[in-house]
C-alpha cells in the first residue's frame, strides 16, 4: 500500500503539473497578453484625446481669427479676380479727381511659387494734377488689396480747346498678388 500511496501521490502531482500548463498557463498566458493590448489600446486613445484637443483648440482659434483671415483674403484673394482690380483702380482714381485713361493686365514670369502666390502686373494711366496723383497713391495704400507700385512715369499734357489747363499724364505699374 505504501507503494500505491507514493504511486498515487505521483500520479496526482503529475496530473496537477500537467493541468497547471494544458489548463492554467495558457489562461495565464492570455490574461498578459490582453493586459498587454489593452495597455496599448489605451496608450493610443489617450494619444487620440490629445489630438483632438488639439484639433478642438485650433478650430476655437479659428474661429476667434475669422476676421483676420477675411481680410486677409481680400489682401490675397485666392484666384485674380481682374474685375475687382480694374473697379477698384477705377473708384480710387475717380475719388482721388483723375481720370483712368487706359489699364492693362499681364501675368508675371517671376511668381512666389514656393511662397505659395502668383504675381500679376497692372498698368495703367491716369490723367490729372499732381496733388491729385499724391491723393491717389494715399488712397491706394489704404486698400485692402496690396498693391505693389514698382515704376511711376509722369509727362505733361494739355487739356481743353485752347490747352489752358496743364495735366500731368502718370503711367503707373504695380504687381498685385493672389494665392495658387
Amino acid at each position: 500500500m505504501s507503494m500505491n500511496k507514493g504511486l498515487i501521490a505521483s500520479i496526482i502531482f503529475a496530473a496537477g503539473v500537467f493541468a497547471f500548463f494544458v489548463l492554467v498557463l495558457p489562461e495565464f498566458t492570455s490574461i498578459n497578453n490582453a493586459r498587454a493590448a489593452l495597455k496599448t489600446r489605451q496608450a493610443l486613445i489617450e494619444e487620440k484625446n490629445a489630438e483632438l484637443k488639439k484639433v478642438t483648440e485650433l478650430n476655437k482659434q479659428y474661429k476667434i481669427r475669422q476676421a483676420d483671415i477675411d481680410k486677409i483674403i481680400v489682401f490675397m484673394p485666392e484666384q485674380k479676380r481682374i474685375d475687382q482690380i480694374v473697379s477698384s483702380i477705377q473708384q480710387i482714381a475717380s475719388q482721388a479727381g483723375l481720370s483712368l485713361a487706359e489699364i492693362t493686365t499681364a501675368g508675371s514670369a517671376e511668381t512666389g511659387e514656393a511662397a505659395g502666390y502668383k504675381k500679376m502686373v497692372i498698368g495703367f494711366n491716369v490723367v490729372g494734377q499732381y496733388p491729385s496723383f499724391l491723393n491717389f497713391l494715399k488712397l491706394l495704400e489704404q486698400n485692402l488689396r496690396l498693391y505693389d507700385i514698382f515704376e511711376i512715369d509722369a509727362s505733361l499734357t494739355t487739356s481743353g480747346a485752347d490747352g489752358a489747363q496743364n495735366l500731368v499724364n502718370f503711367s503707373v505699374k504695380l504687381n498685385t498678388y493672389y494665392l495658387q
